[in-house]
């Protein structure tokens, strides 16, 4: 299998597949309690809401750079890197699963269209290459998956389908 197979493989198994560790991403968003989404353990931490708005802006950002638009930016720990708001009714969790299947069809289909020479390249503006940076979205959705479960335990808004 070539590198662009694996990572396909990969990042469809981690948000829609069967992974090793669990559930996937879209399995875990769909058992949330949209009306429970906002609501943070404490003032330390994050909702549900905005760990799902933060994977969604990473994933945006993968996106975005494989499209060649470098003048999109995520500034760490910025208000676009990490929202301040919590969702306000149930009716915008809806908007935000919606937004999670666009992002992962695009993001499928661009590094499926992308030269294979590209992923050596550097990401403007970084220290790191497109490879780093899509094997890294894997990383991340997996490691913010597991914090949304627990998030979700806490403030009672998770409801396991199995």
């Amino acid at each position: 299998m070539s590198w662009v197979e694996i990572v396909v493989s990969q990042l469809k198994d981690v948000y829609s597949g069967s992974p090793w560790y669990g559930k996937p991403v879209r399995t875990i968003l769909r058992e949330i309690m949209p009306e429970k989404a906002g609501v943070r353990p404490d003032d330390s931490s994050h909702s549900v809401f905005q760990l799902a708005q933060h994977m969604l802006t990473w994933r945006t950002y993968v996106v975005e750079q494989l499209k060649g638009n470098e003048g999109y930016n995520v500034p760490i720990d910025s208000e676009k890197d990490w929202s301040q708001s919590g969702v306000t009714n149930a009716a915008e969790w809806p908007a935000l699963l919606q937004a999670f299947d666009d992002n992962q069809t695009k993001l499928l289909d661009l590094i499926q269209k992308t030269s294979t020479d590209t992923f050596a390249k550097q990401v403007p503006g970084k220290s790191y290459d497109f490879k780093h940076l899509i094997e890294g979205i894997v990383h991340h959705d997996i490691y913010h998956a597991g914090q949304m479960v627990t998030t979700a335990k806490v403030v009672s808004a998770y409801l396991p389908s199995s």
